[in-house]
């Protein structure tokens, strides 16, 4: 037990740096009143800047990494859509809930905040050769996860799906510019393309500022919402996403046989924070965004002390 705690002792303290980035962020837009605007140039920055050209430098040296086993992609969203399903019949048959309404649980319980949460951790517990396990898991990510909770409603809704309503998500996602980074950077990286020195070099700076800026801004975020609002269904939201989505990413991995280097990465993963992704899929369908808001709050909060375990046990 003493061992156990001093390992959860070391985790917690080396996460501290992070929940002191993401707490002045906060605090920059709660109590000193920092505008809307700003956050919004510091998100568009990351988002269609930073984050896009750190995940093509890593992923135009994707060649020269040891292989990584593809089956990490069926662990993790293998576990993803199984957990997926339990909350489409907790919330219906349990909590009673409409069908729209477990659709936009079953997202909370399953998207992790991978680009401002997951990265940074990934650096820290494991070290940049990790992140292009993050890359791929990122790359999967809204569309397989978009494309699911659009399948849902949809089937909620009209009790049928429709080919215009995926080739309209696959379309978001080709044009999301952190999808076009990592695909430019795996093309580079199998057309063997060389990177001259003083575009490495920037690629470097750009990827410094990713991780303390990501941090900054999700505090920022997080100042919009508020926390205690429809407080039992965020509780639930943020039991499934911080508890049995590692839980059963972890145990699929093991009935897979993953390697130890692939199965904590996606157990990291899938132990953080539910993304702020999914407050934009309820505030597009009208559903449960009260208890969502919550969920995204609670699960940041909570998230440092459950993954430090997590990462303890692994």
């Amino acid at each position: 037990m003493t061992l156990f705690l001093h390992a959860f002792a070391t985790q917690f303290y080396a996460l501290l740096p992070f929940f002191i980035l993401i707490a002045t962020g906060y605090i920059l837009v709660r109590i000193f009143r920092w505008s809307n605007t700003f956050t919004e140039g510091l998100t568009r920055f990351l988002f269609n800047l930073a984050i896009p050209v750190m995940l093509f430098g890593v992923m135009s040296r994707f060649h020269t990494q040891e292989e990584m086993d593809p089956r990490l992609i069926i662990a993790y969203f293998g576990a993803s859509f199984i957990l997926f399903f339990i909350a489409q019949l907790y919330v219906k048959w349990v909590l009673k809930r409409s069908a729209r309404e477990a659709a936009v649980f079953g997202m909370g319980g399953i998207f992790s905040n991978n680009v401002m949460i997951g990265i940074p951790l990934i650096m820290l517990f494991m070290g940049s050769e990790a992140i292009a396990v993050s890359a791929l898991v990122i790359s999967f990510n809204a569309l397989l996860l978009w494309s699911l909770v659009s399948v849902a409603i949809e089937w909620a809704d009209h009790g049928s799906l429709s080919l215009k309503g995926f080739l309209l998500t696959f379309r978001g996602v080709l044009k999301n510019p952190i999808v076009v980074g990592i695909m430019l950077g795996l093309l580079v990286s199998f057309l063997r393309v060389p990177i001259p020195t003083f575009a490495t070099h920037t690629i470097e700076m750009f990827s410094d500022m990713v991780a303390p800026l990501s941090l900054l801004v999700l505090g920022m975020g997080l100042a919009k919402y508020r926390l205690g609002a429809n407080l039992k269904l965020s509780l639930n939201i943020t039991f499934f996403k911080l508890i049995l989505h590692p839980l059963i990413i972890w145990g699929v991995a093991l009935l897979m046989g993953l390697p130890p280097f692939e199965t904590k990465a996606i157990v990291i993963l899938g132990s953080i924070a539910t993304g702020m992704n999914v407050y934009l899929m309820a505030l597009k369908f009208q559903v449960i965004e009260d208890a969502v808001a919550s969920s995204i709050i609670l699960t940041t909060i909570l998230s440092a002390i459950t993954t430090p375990i997590i990462v303890v046990l692994l």
